[in-house]
Parts: C-alpha cells; sequence; structure tokens
C-alpha cells in the first residue's frame, strides 16, 4: 500500500532520529500515551516522560526511538535522545529466528536486529544438540541489550522456566506472540481498536494491523462488542502492553502478488487516487502501487492531471518489493514507447482480487466493478 513519502522509515533513518515531529495526543491506555504525527503516522510514549500529565489534544514535539510494531516509539524533543537499541526492553517476550550455531550459543534476528542465545538459555536437555533449533522460530525473553555491539542477549530458557510457573493460572501461554485468541472490541479509537481476551488481557490492534486493504478509520471495520479473532503479534512489559493483529490471520496479498506476477509483466489496474508525485493504482485486492509522474510519458503534466480516480489503465511492473510492500509501476514499456490497453493481462484476476470482503467500509470494490463493467460494455458494443 502506499506509504505518505514524509514520514520516517525505520530502513531509511534506522530505529531512532534527531529530527523533531510535532504531535498532538489522541488517546491515553494505562500508562501508554498515544501521539497523532501526522496522516497514518502514529506513535506512543509513557505517561512518565511528561513533566505533567497529558491531556488529550495537547502540543508536544517528540523525536523518534524506533518501531514497535505500527506504532513510533516516542521521546519528548526535549529529552536525551537514547540509543536505538534501547526500543529493546529486557523482560519483554519477542519472536526470534534462530539463523545458525554460533561459539558458545546460537546466532538469531529479532525482526532487523541481531541477537544472541548462549548454549546455556537454549532450554535444551543435556545432551541435545543446539543445531536442532535452527531455522525454527522461538518465543524469547530479552535478557540485555548491548548499544556497543549492536546485538541482544535473549534467553529460550526463561521464557520455558515462566511456561511452568504460569501453567497452574494457565494465563502466560495464552499471550505468547503468535497466538490466536477470541476477544470482544472494547473501544475504538482513530489509531486502532483495543480487544478484550482471555483472562483479564486486553491488547490493541492499530488501524495498519486491521486489514491488508487500506482502512481510514478503524470504525469503518469494527464496532464496540463484536467478536473478533486476532493474533498476539507481541508481548511487551511483561504483559501489560499487548499488541494484536487481524490481518495477520490471513495471507498478505503481496506475497500472492509475488507467486503470480513478475517484473516487467504487463498487468491490469484502477487509478484509486491521486499524489502529489504520481497515482496509486490498485492492481489487486489490497495491494496498490505508485504510478510515478515521471512513468506517464507526459513531462509536460503530473499522472494526477492526466487519469482520474476509477480509470482502467494497463501498466509495466517496474519493480516489487514485497517485504516492503512497495510496488512500482509504469505505462511505458522498456524501450519507452507506450503501453496498448490490450497488453494488460489479468483481466479476471483483477475482477476476483478486488472484490471487498463482507462489511467493508469502502469503496474500492464498488469503484473497480464500475470499471470493470465499463470495459464489459464497451467489449459487447464493439462485438455487435
Amino acid at each position: 500500500m502506499g506509504r505518505d513519502p514524509r514520514a520516517p522509515s525505520a530502513k531509511a533513518h534506522g530505529p531512532h532520529t534527531l529530527r523533531v515531529y510535532r504531535g498532538v495526543v489522541v488517546g491515553r491506555h494505562g500508562d501508554d500515551v498515544f501521539v497523532e504525527l501526522g496522516p497514518r503516522m502514529q506513535g506512543v510514549i509513557s505517561a512518565r516522560a511528561f513533566p505533567t500529565p497529558p491531556e488529550e489534544g495537547d502540543l508536544h514535539e517528540f523525536t523518534l526511538r524506533g518501531k514497535e510494531e505500527s506504532l513510533w516509539a516516542l521521546q519528548l524533543a526535549m529529552a536525551r535522545s537514547l540509543p536505538s537499541w534501547e526500543d529493546m526492553e529486557p523482560g519483554s517476550l519477542v519472536p526470534a529466528r534462530v539463523l545458525r550455531v554460533h561459539q558458545g550459543g546460537l546466532q538469531l534476528k529479532v525482526g532487523s536486529l541481531h541477537a544472541f542465545m548462549p548454549r546455556s538459555q537454549t532450554g535444551l536437555t543435556r545432551g541435545k544438540r543446539p543445531d536442532v533449533l535452527v531455522g525454527k522460530t522461538l518465543t524469547c525473553e530479552v535478557l540485555e541489550v548491548d548499544a556497543e555491539r549492536q546485538r541482544v542477549v535473549v534467553s529460550r530458557k526463561a521464557v520455558l522456566a515462566r511456561e511452568r510457573e504460569a501453567a497452574a493460572q494457565g494465563r502466560l501461554d495464552r499471550i505468547q506472540p503468535g497466538r490466536v485468541v477470541q476477544g470482544r472490541v472494547t473501544r475504538i479509537e482513530d489509531y486502532g481498536a483495543f480487544v478484550a481476551f482471555g483472562r483479564g488481557h486486553e491488547g490493541l490492534v492499530h488501524v495498519s494491523n486491521l486489514s491488508h486493504e487500506r482502512v481510514d478509520h478503524p470504525g469503518d471495520v469494527l464496532r464496540v462488542g463484536q467478536d473478533v479473532e486476532a493474533r498476539i503479534l507481541y508481548v511487551k512489559r511483561g504483559g501489560k502492553r499487548i499488541g494484536l493483529g487481524i490481518k495477520q490471520l490471513s495471507e498478505s496479498p503481496w506475497v500472492a502478488l509475488e507467486r503470480e506476477r513478475y517484473e516487467g509483466e504487463v498487468v491490469e489496474g484502477v487509478v484509486t487516487r491521486p499524489a502529489q508525485f504520481g497515482v496509486f493504482v490498485a492492481i489487486r485486492r489490497g495491494v496498490e502501487g505508485l504510478l510515478p509522474n515521471s512513468e506517464t510519458g507526459r513531462d509536460d503534466k503530473r499522472a494526477r492531471d492526466l487519469l482520474a480516480v476509477g480509470q482502467r489503465l494497463a501498466l509495466r511492473i517496474v519493480s516489487l518489493d514485497v517485504e516492503a510492500e512497495r510496488l512500482k509501476l509504469s505505462l511505458l514499456h522498456r524501450d519507452g514507447s507506450s503501453i496498448a490497453p490490450e497488453e494488460a493481462c489479468g483481466a479476471v484476476d483483477l475482477a476476483e482480487h478486488l472484490e471487498p470482503p463482507a462489511g467493508a467500509a469502502t469503496n474500492l470494490g464498488d469503484l473497480l466493478r464500475r470499471a470493470l463493467g465499463g470495459r464489459r460494455d464497451r467489449d459487447a458494443a464493439a462485438a455487435g
């Protein structure tokens, strides 16, 4: 999906940045204060970071410490900038993928961060080789954050110990990252929906984790009291902060796109929204690509002045980055010649994959049905 080019990215800026952002307090849940920094850009900060209790509508300046799933971890601009690795807190439970056996233990990845697990922290019984864990994703506890060496030290043994200690209450095993839980929506805010589940647990489904399709407001797809199913994405502060995801229960349309399409292929799409630097085009349900001004073949006009929302196009896939969910499109062949409408493939797929899910408050499906229907009418008239 398209992203505001003014918004920072963890890849571009690293997990932190010294740039100052002005934000408005939009909500509070326990110790967490939620801040609106701009269009589709939200952050969270501890209430204890403020000199006086924050209230909704308060305006402050912040710097970014890093990304916690879809929320930026914030710090007041007047405070000292913290090392990016402090975004990982000792005691947090994180999913870690085991890469290889390393001297004295295992080398892992926690998101984009490198991590190390000492042999004594694997939780394996005596005599069992640590390479049996290679390739697996484990729930681990963060033991130590080493900023100078830029890695974290994690433990599987500590998690196993926690599980044994909590077995009698049956609590911890219900809030491990990766678990699917049944819950009920308790509150809806601009930045997401809170869902109660289990025995007294509550988690936040950020707006970006509601659907693979673009959602402008959580209230468009959820209502208070609605029963939902969600996957636990992360657990922070000993279970006091839990991140949930609904879209993670289904395959990402970007993964499906990678299987079905390739760079250089000409496909059909429908213009969904204009931007200063081009227009966004949907080529299947949940996937929008950018058609830049430079790829229209017209140097005298911007794409938004040439193309209308709902207009159907034949485009070439210039580049596809599934991990970053970025797609660049062009109205031109590699040699600079224009692409003819009949060159596009996938008309049936476009109609099928862009059908909106039941209950989704979006006009994208209607938009595409009108576009597809218009083409069928023109084809029928030509045949007659």
